[in-house]
C-alpha cells in the first residue's frame, strides 16, 4: 500500500514541498504510518491538498476534506481515485463501505471528535482499521519558549505564547491519551497500537524553525501554494544535519499514533 522509505528519504521528500519545521514533524509521522499495511478501499480523512499522501501513500480510493480549494489540488496530485467535500462528523458514505480509514493530524482541528469516531466506526467494515495521528495536551508542556519565559518569571508571556501557538495551529481540541483510549472503546474499537511519535527534542526543533516557515505559510494562505526557496539544495543538505532527529519516540505522548480495529 505504501512506498516505504528511510527517515532520511522521507525528510528529503518533505523538504521539497514543505519548510523544515513541517518536514521534520511529517517525516516522523510517515515512519509511524509505514508500520501498517492498509487494506483497500482506503479513505483519507482530512486529506487537505494531498501533501502527506503524495509522499507516503500509493493511490488511495477516496480523500475527504472540508476545504474545497485544497480538495481540487489533491485530485490534481493523482494520489486519490476520487475526492469529496465532507464534514468528518457526518460522512456521506454508507455503512461498512471502507476497510481502512487514515487520518494524519486532523482531529485536533475538529470540535466534537467523538462524532468523528462514531462516523469512522460506522463506515468501517468489521475488522477494518482506523490509523491516525493526533497531538495531545503534552505538546504545550514541552514547548521551549514558554519554559524559558517561566524560568525568567514571565508567566503571563508564557500563557500568551500558548494561546498564540494554539490559534496559529488551529487546535480547537487536544485530548489526553486516556481520553482517546476511553472513546475508542466506546465506539467499538480495539486498540492494536498506541504509541508516541514526536520526541521532545524534535518538537523544540520544530518550534525553533517555525519563524523560517512564515513566508511559506503566508504564501499558502494567500495563493494556495507554498513558497519554497532553493528546494533542491535544501532537500540534499538539510537531511545531513537533521536526519538523526527523525525517529519514532514511542515513549513520548506529545503526539500519538493509533491503530484501532473495528469490532
Amino acid at each position: 500500500m505504501k512506498d516505504k522509505k528511510t527517515s532520511k528519504e522521507y525528510l528529503a521528500s518533505f523538504l521539497k514541498i514543505a519548510p523544515l519545521s513541517h518536514a521534520l514533524w511529517r517525516s516522523v509521522e510517515a515512519l509511524s504510518f509505514d508500520q501498517v499495511d492498509f487494506k483497500a478501499p482506503v479513505l483519507d480523512l482530512g486529506c487537505g491538498f494531498g501533501e502527506f499522501a503524495g509522499v507516503v501513500f500509493d493511490q488511495l480510493e477516496m480523500g475527504v476534506d472540508i476545504n474545497k480549494k485544497e480538495l481540487s489540488q489533491a485530485l490534481k496530485g493523482k494520489k486519490y481515485k476520487n475526492v469529496k467535500w465532507a464534514d468528518a462528523r457526518k460522512l456521506p458514505f454508507s455503512d461498512k463501505s471502507y476497510s481502512t480509514v487514515v487520518s494524519v493530524s486532523v482531529m485536533e482541528h475538529i470540535t466534537n471528535p467523538e462524532g468523528v469516531l462514531k462516523e469512522v466506526s460506522r463506515i468501517l467494515n468489521k475488522d477494518g482499521i482506523f490509523a491516525f495521528s493526533v497531538p495531545t495536551p503534552k505538546i504545550y508542556s514541552n514547548l521551549l519558549i514558554p519554559k524559558l519565559c517561566i524560568l525568567m518569571g514571565l508567566n503571563k508571556l508564557a500563557r500568551k505564547y500558548y494561546q498564540f501557538h494554539c490559534k496559529a495551529f488551529k487546535h480547537v481540541n487536544l485530548r489526553s491519551v486516556k481520553w482517546w483510549k476511553k472513546q475508542l472503546v466506546k465506539y467499538r474499537f480495539k486498540i492494536v497500537r498506541m504509541e508516541g511519535t514526536i520526541s521532545p527534542t524534535l518538537l523544540k526543533l520544530h518550534e525553533l524553525f517555525l519563524v523560517s516557515a512564515l513566508p511559506s505559510q503566508l504564501s499558502k494562505l494567500l495563493f494556495g501554494k507554498r513558497l519554497l526557496v532553493s528546494v533542491g539544495i535544501k532537500s540534499k543538505i538539510l537531511p545531513l544535519f537533521f536526519n538523526r532527529f527523525v525517529y519514532i519516540d514511542k515513549e513520548s505522548d506529545i503526539n500519538i499514533f493509533v491503530v484501532a480495529k473495528k469490532i
